[in-house]
């Protein structure tokens, strides 16, 4: 399930990209070539970004190629490293709850009925985006959650090369 969701937000955002490519080039183009810039484009790119970045994020999340600050965890004991790990987990299982979802869909909500004054596109479209990151972001976190309480088990299944008995003799 997780490759699936991996493959489709990569091909999404791979997509998303290509398409800001073409139409920042032709914006340009028609702005310094032909003197009449494309109303159209500029708001399709702000648009465009933000879902570029909602979706992108929640997939480097999802990668654990984020941005992280491991300064102090790596200052942290071994046998405290699977609660630290957890407590941030938490940490930003709130964050998606309270902020991406709810308030996601505070806005999404509080924005139907506009539409947006170049595209004449529902703004709701645009608040849309928080959810689906929400969402994404959700999913990837319990994914690590299971990952991390799969690799605690696995530790303390381990046995140690040698016993401390054995040192002595």
């Amino acid at each position: 399930m997780r490759d699936i969701v991996d493959r489709i937000t990569a091909f999404l955002t791979c997509s998303l990209m290509a398409a800001m490519v073409i139409v920042a080039c032709w914006q340009v183009f028609t702005r310094f070539v032909l003197n009449a810039p494309s109303t159209l484009s500029e708001e399709f790119l702000r648009y465009s970004l933000i879902w570029l970045t909602m979706l992108g994020s929640a997939y480097a999340y999802g990668k654990k190629k984020h941005l992280a600050v491991v300064f102090i965890a790596r200052k942290i004991p071994k046998k405290y490293k699977f609660y630290v790990d957890m407590l941030v987990e938490l940490i930003v299982l709130a964050f998606i709850l309270v902020i991406l979802l709810y308030g996601g869909t505070q806005a999404y909500q509080n924005s139907v009925g506009q539409v947006s004054s170049a595209l004449n596109m529902p703004t709701q479209y645009l608040y849309l985006s928080v959810i689906v990151s929400g969402i994404l972001f959700l999913f990837y976190a319990v994914i690590h959650i299971v990952e991390h309480f799969h690799n605690n088990r696995k530790m303390k299944n381990v046995k140690p090369k040698f016993e401390p008995d054995e040192i002595l003799e």
